[in-house]
């Protein structure tokens, strides 16, 4: 058996600098790898939040509860719901982001791109259950909020967070009258993941490259 020449020192700074090759996010740059990466965070934004909540607030009864039909059906119009408008919020945002690198008779064209996205996000996804009426509502929405938000300072991820939170809290499925306390929890929440998404958009989305490729 041949020993290996390396010293320990030198193996665990190859093995360190190989860890950080794969933990290095890569920049988004296309609008292919923007959708996705809004699409996901939002889901987290929604699974986290209000799986966090209701594990906490039940306690070690949580594992009963999640094994039950009915508090499930209810958890999963949570989360849908909570998605939907996550991802209309972070579109906000992104779009108070990206207007910055487009000149002001271009600035339509990028709001109706990031609108045309939206849509696209919902559509491709099979509306569940609770929306027999499918996304339509959702997508007329979002496009009166962001054509509002486009006419006004860009907003950033504390103006907005607000409008996710409340949707979390109102469709979390724990009686009111125990969680009526928690409003601020559930803000904060919301709040804290809102903020931490705003600033990797702002880290790995090149900007200038993406919303030239948005407005075409």
């Amino acid at each position: 058996m041949r020993i290996h020449d390396r010293s320990g020192q030198e193996i665990i700074t190859a093995l360190w600098a190989r860890l950080k090759d794969r933990l290095r996010r890569a920049p988004i740059a296309s609008a292919e790898g923007f959708a996705a990466f809004i699409e996901q965070r939002a889901a987290l934004i929604a699974q986290k939040c209000a799986t966090d909540y209701c594990r906490g607030k039940t306690g070690l009864a949580s594992y009963a509860l999640f094994s039950e039909r009915t508090f499930l059906d209810a958890f999963d119009i949570c989360r849908w719901e909570t998605f939907v408008a996550t991802l209309a919020d972070l579109l906000i945002v992104a779009e108070g982001q990206l207007r910055a690198h487009v000149f002001e008779a271009e600035q339509p064209r990028l709001r109706q791109a990031l609108i045309d996205l939206h849509a696209a996000i919902l559509r491709r996804m099979p509306p569940p259950a609770h929306r027999a009426q499918g996304w339509d509502d959702a997508i007329a929405s979002f496009e009166a909020r962001l054509g509002a938000a486009s006419r006004d300072r860009p907003q950033q991820a504390l103006d907005v967070a607000d409008r996710s939170a409340k949707r979390l809290f109102d469709t979390l499925p724990i009686h009111i009258s125990y969680r009526e306390l928690d409003e601020e929890v559930v803000y904060g929440a919301v709040r804290f993941r809102m903020i931490a998404v705003s600033q990797e958009m702002q880290r790995r989305v090149a900007a200038a490259e993406l919303a030239r490729q948005l407005i075409g």
